[in-house]
């Protein structure tokens, strides 16, 4: 994220107000009659025209001793405060005497008192409670100030105007600033660099990265000294998908800083921050940009030079959430917090990281904090969306569609799933209840068309709707439920199901599963076509060591009410092999197996005694757009292997898969997808073609 300098910015404030051309106004003063020999007034003048504000204040007070009255002294008093930066104190002076001093010059006292407040809202605050009630000051005295003016002046008052850009900035309010620049713009102002900065700072955290990089690029470009400036130039072309610009960027402002300054006589030499803040935001843009390998390695180097750099410990918690080992991230974050109690980034890390392990009670105390405190910030707003995504409502919609057809006159369909299958599914859940559990919902119709011996088709369905309950806290989740089966292919008309399954978390690579369902809507349609049901089990481990690779064991019985039972098992993984930032190449391979305790012939499905398979392949994850919580990604699945079946023999089975995924906010994701393969039943080949659409709410 953005990082804010309130020091760089007071040096530049200051110097702004100090060399402010516009305050030579006050050199004139209203005296205009001819000076005695022992006139004070002359020799003010004269050094207030060279800008020497000390010791003609110092002359001002020694004048006012003798003449205590004087107003002349009075108003030169004010005026010589003002150029020296001593607003408020002018200011209140001023307001004893306003006849004194015209409308123009109330005006610019009014400005330089703003511009004061400003400044010292962007000083280091006492407590985070206390963070923004300097520029809440200034917010209220510019309100004050604008009361008293029309709408012509408060537009003729531009250094006003930029200065409240500043101001909205460091409230965070990002919003209107962009509003106000664009107001600007509008009427042609040219906005000095100081507060132009401040603009491409909020363009940026208003999601307009684009935007931001052009008016950074001026920035950089005519005030080549702001360094924040040439930072937050990297982050805008990172928000832009522009990495490759993002790393030049960083890597020309490293170039231009040492990693170590000496000053000429010291005795030793001391860290150049800025040269590390470059390196630092090198190695998260890579972790943007896919570069997770990277990224690590030097962050993890400069860790073991600096390990009390509690934001470098905040990145590498960013880094190994990112890589999916979140207990090592939560420990960073942990630390980058003791280090600095008012790191936001360790704060709403840890949020993140206890949610994905299911401790929602030991992230709402961090959550309300720091809505309470920086209910602003980028990072804060975010948290927020991605905290009511995942305690709120869930709900998924999906469907699916499947024509399977027989190579040419070698007769009918032989595939389990029929000639036409179509299933329809919505499945809802609760927001969390005492943050452990959810009630959940679930509806599905399932049919496929299965010819029959009278040249005609049977539609076989599958219609059940059930209600259940998740508990998820810790490493433990378990689910349970009832639904209730309805149509005519069983013999009893219906059949009431239950279902219970289980995980739990040995550590942040390994995860195991094991579920039991009695009447599975994973029972084949055929069998139901003949009045039979099955109940299922099955075990399940995944090791997912990095982001990058994965294997997953499965185990599974189905019990048919025939008294045959078929066993499978079965063994996929995946690891990565290509990463750019917008394209990632994975290395696919499954293997396959299962047999039946029944081979009688009679049997009326598809009911192989034992097969397997092999399987190889790539998947090709493209991004093709993105902008922050949206985007839209295509894929592309090829495999092919041998599937072999007892008495069929072997054949080659080539599979295709083509998908788009659309995100459209935080929780908020469209799939859809085509795929097409040959596979073989009973030595029939056939060819199979299949759609699928799902669209799910709520971040699991």
């Amino acid at each position: 994220m953005p990082i804010q300098r309130p020091i760089a910015l007071a040096v530049a404030l200051a110097a702004v107000i100090a060399t402010c051309p516009s305050t030579s106004v006050f050199a004139a003063t209203r005296h205009n009659s001819q000076p005695s020999p022992d006139d004070p007034i002359p020799e003010i003048e004269r050094l207030r025209a060279q800008r020497q504000w000390l010791p003609a204040l110092g002359r001002i007070e020694a004048a006012q001793a003798a003449r205590p009255g004087d107003d002349r002294l009075y108003r030169l008093q004010v005026l010589t405060l003002a150029d020296l930066g001593g607003a408020e104190r002018a200011w209140t002076l001023a307001q004893a005497r306003p006849q004194l001093f015209d409308a123009a010059e109330h005006q610019r006292l009014n400005a330089d008192r703003f511009a004061r407040r400003v400044l010292w809202g962007t000083g280091y605050p006492q407590s985070e409670t206390q963070r923004l009630d300097e520029m809440r000051q200034a917010r209220d005295l510019l309100a004050q100030q604008r009361a008293a003016q029309t709408p012509e002046q408060q537009r003729a008052d531009l250094r006003t105007r930029f200065d409240e850009l500043i101001m909205l900035n460091h409230l965070e309010r990002h919003a209107e600033v962009v509003e106000r620049y664009r107001a600007l713009q509008a009427e042609n102002v040219e906005i000095p660099m100081y507060a132009l900065a401040k603009v491409g700072q909020s363009l940026l955290a208003a999601k307009h990265p684009e935007e931001a990089a052009t008016v950074l690029e001026t920035v950089t470009r005519q005030w080549p000294e702001d360094e924040d400036s040439q930072l937050q130039l990297a982050y805008a072309y990172s928000e832009s998908e522009r990495f490759a610009d993002a790393d030049a960027q960083l890597e020309k402002i490293k170039q231009a800083q040492p990693a170590f300054v000496r000053v000429p006589g010291a005795k030793q030499s001391h860290q150049n921050w800025r040269h590390y803040d470059a390196d630092s935001q090198q190695a998260m843009i890579g972790l943007y940009g896919e570069d997770t390998v990277g990224a690590q390695r030097r962050l993890e180097q400069m860790a073991r030079i600096g390990p009390s750099n509690s934001g470098l410990q905040s990145d590498l918690g960013v880094l190994y959430q990112k890589r999916g080992w979140t207990d090592r991230a939560l420990e960073r974050f942990r630390i980058a917090q003791t280090l600095e109690p008012t790191n936001v980034s360790a704060r709403v890390g840890q949020v993140g990281g206890l949610l994905e392990h299911n401790r929602v009670d030991l992230a709402r105390p961090i959550h309300d904090e720091l809505l309470q405190n920086r209910a602003r910030d980028v990072q804060v707003e975010q948290m927020g969306r991605s905290w009511d995504s995942r305690l709120g409502w869930q709900w998924q919609v999906s469907t699916t569609f499947g024509r399977s057809d027989s190579d040419g006159d070698r007769g009918a369909t032989a595939s389990p799933l029929g000639s036409r299958d179509v299933t329809h599914k919505v499945e809802v859940a609760s927001p969390l209840i005492g943050d452990r559990w959810r009630l959940t919902a679930h509806a599905q119709d399932a049919w496929a068309d299965y010819e029959n011996g009278n040249a005609g088709k049977d539609r076989v369905h599958d219609r059940r709707a059930g209600v259940g309950a998740l508990y998820a806290y810790d490493r433990l989740t378990v689910g349970f439920g009832v639904d209730r089966s309805n149509d005519r292919w069983l013999p009893s008309g219906d059949r009431t199901g239950y279902y219970l399954d289980a995980g739990w978390r040995f550590s942040d690579v390994l995860q195991g599963t094991a579920a039991w369902y009695a009447t599975t809507p994973d029972a084949s349609l055929q069998a139901r076509r003949a009045g039979l049901h099955a109940d299922a089990l099955s075990l399940g481990l995944r090791w997912t060591p990095s982001e990058r690779s994965s294997l997953a064991a499965t185990a599974q019985q189905l019990r048919y009410s025939d008294d045959n039972t078929r066993t499978a098992f079965g063994l996929s993984g995946a690891q990565r092999l290509y990463t750019r930032p917008h394209l990632l190449i994975d290395g696919l391979a499954d293997v396959y197996t299962s047999r039946a305790s029944r081979t009688d012939a009679d049997i009326p499905y598809f009911n192989p005694s034992r097969d397997g398979s092999l399987n190889l392949g790539l998947r090709i994850d493209h991004l093709a757009w993105r902008r922050y919580e949206r985007h839209f990604r295509q894929r592309l699945t090829v495999q092919a292997g041998p599937y072999w079946q007892e008495n069929f023999g072997s054949h080659w089975v080539p599979q295709v898969r083509y998908e788009h995924e659309w995100r459209f906010g935080t929780g908020r994701v469209l799939d859809y997808g085509v795929n097409w393969s040959r596979p073989v039943y009973d030595g029939i080949r056939e060819d199979r073609l299949g759609f699928d659409l799902s669209f799910r709410w709520g971040e699991q």
